[in-house]
């Protein structure tokens, strides 16, 4: 028999006895169920028989105790005091018609005797309760010949033989119930147990003649992975020997296929080596034109989701005079002085862990604060700011150049644009506003929003100014930046000043990521 057919006979039996299994315990449980149904509806009965004897023999003991009084010298029971009784008789004859419901055949007639009897009984209380006060000779022939003979027949014969019928049924099903638990204890286990000595038979079986075959490989297979040439020569019949037939084929080719991989591999290391080289350059290419985070994801995915930013802080400068500039410079130094200018804010930027946006001829806009969250992105700003109004100063001597800069915190809408030449990009009334700021400023002069400013108040110093803005046509609440706040650079000896860190630690827990040089920390300070 070959292997592939001994292994499907012995998933189909295995399967077969799982299948019984199954369907057994199924059975099983279908017939634990109905007994436990059984005994649920037999204790039902038997509570509810329990509660109808209690409710008439509360309302007799009541009747007995008012037939008890001096008839002569006791009032007529009130309208209230007659409902109350005849909603107790009434959820007592509620109860003997449920019993009536759930009763079995053989149950049904005691039953049905028995509401019928209580129905009379019913009937003398609601006479005795009548006359009770009014006509005490009526009401006491109603509790004597009536009520009382009913009630006892009720009481003490009729309710105590259902009970006991009821109680020996709930025996007779408890009893089911073990009886069903033990069988089905007993085939589960003794299915389970036949299908297990199978199943390891038939496995022990396969076993044996897989892996007796498969041991006469060992031999070939150590020596064709050493690199030699070997065959197995297996001759049974099965799938085993298939195999060792396509083994031998396989070995020969193996063999010639080796002295023509070391040439190849050869070949694809340096390939390799090649391809890594450029990927590494793509990689620090786009590093450089996106966030971190950014370009892992777009190297990821192939795309960047666009991202809501509810606190980020923009910058934007502008330099002075440069329109002039452009009418007397030749354009080589044009441009090289703007490459001077904006590799001096690229690299403060990137100390204060800010993003370089784009640059729009000679205007520059960054931000702080994406693409990760980070608390202390307006004070980094403003002190990158301080080093860019700085950077410009020093250099200002050959040019007659100066810069305005704006900022302003706010949220925006973040994400990449275009297929060609992408850039990451920011959107919204925030980056509008910012750029109203820098516009509305001073040369050489940080400008900062209302908002930015009551996120920067306790380090730095500055003055509120009030600016109608001629494109909106509006006034603007500006505060514009004198330097850091006294009392936090009072310490020079330590760059940056210890109590500067110490409130800078406080806010945000973590070190300031740099510090201006030490006249423009001093630009403030009186």
């Amino acid at each position: 028999m070959r292997i592939k057919s001994l292994i499907r006979f012995s998933l189909l039996m295995i399967l077969s006895l799982f299948a019984l299994n199954f369907a057994l315990n199924f059975w099983n449980a279908h017939q634990k169920s109905q007994a436990v149904e059984q005994l649920q509806q037999e204790t039902k009965l038997l509570a509810v028989t329990t509660s109808v004897k209690q409710g008439i023999v509360d309302i007799q003991k009541q009747v007995d105790r008012l037939g008890q009084l001096p008839q002569d010298s006791v009032p007529a029971l009130s309208p209230k005091e007659k409902d109350k009784v005849e909603a107790r008789s009434a959820r007592v004859a509620g109860e003997i018609t449920r019993l009536k419901a759930m009763a079995d055949e053989a149950l049904l007639p005691k039953v049905t005797a028995m509401q019928s009897r209580y129905m009379e009984l019913a009937a003398s209380w609601h006479q005795f309760y009548n006359h009770f006060g009014i006509d005490s000779a009526q009401a006491m022939t109603e509790l004597v010949l009536h009520a009382e003979p009913y009630s006892q027949q009720l009481i003490y014969q009729d309710l105590p033989a259902l009970e006991a019928h009821e109680s020996e049924s709930i025996e007779q099903a408890r009893q089911h119930l073990q009886a069903v638990e033990w069988w089905s204890e007993r085939t589960a286990l003794v299915v389970f147990v036949l299908s297990l000595l199978v199943a390891l038979s038939f496995a022990i079986r396969v076993y044996r003649r897989v892996v007796d075959g498969i041991q006469s490989f060992a031999p070939g297979v150590a020596t064709v992975l050493d690199g030699g040439e070997a065959r197995i020569g297996l001759q049974s019949k099965d799938e085993l020997g298939e195999i060792a037939a396509a083994f031998d084929t396989i070995s020969d080719d193996l063999h010639a296929a080796r002295k023509q991989c070391s040439t190849l591999e050869h070949d694809l290391a340096q390939r390799n080596e090649e391809v890594e080289a450029q990927r590494m350059e793509s990689q620090a290419l786009l590093r450089n034109i996106l966030p971190a985070t950014v370009a892992e994801e777009f190297r990821a995915k192939g795309t960047v989701q666009p991202k809501y930013l509810e606190d980020v802080t923009i910058l934007f400068t502008d330099f002075v005079g440069f329109s002039a500039s452009t009418e007397k410079l030749a354009a080589e130094d044009l441009v090289h002085m703007l490459h001077d200018y904006f590799s001096a804010f690229d690299e403060i930027c990137a100390r204060y862990g800010m993003e370089k946006l784009k640059t729009i001829g000679d205007s520059y806009m960054c931000a702080a604060g994406l693409p990760e969250r980070n608390p202390s992105h307006p004070v980094d700003a403003v002190m990158a700011a301080m080093e860019i109004v700085q950077a410009v100063t020093e250099r200002g001597n050959r040019n007659n150049w100066s810069i305005r800069v704006g900022i302003h915190t706010g949220h925006v809408i973040a994400g990449m644009v275009g297929t060609q030449k992408f850039a990451y990009d920011i959107w919204g009334e925030s980056v509008n506003y910012a750029s109203r700021v820098e516009s509305s400023g001073e040369p050489n002069r940080v400008a900062l929003s209302a908002q930015t400013y009551g996120r920067i108040k306790d380090f730095f110093e500055c003055e509120k100014r009030v600016k109608t803005h001629s494109k909106v046509s509006h006034k603007m609440e500006l505060y514009f930046v004198n330097g850091f706040t006294h009392s936090l650079v009072e310490d020079t000896k330590q760059m940056p000043p210890e109590a500067f860190v110490r409130r800078y630690r406080g806010y945000f827990q973590k070190e300031p990521p740099s510090f201006p040089p030490l006249r423009t920390a001093l630009a403030g300070k009186s």
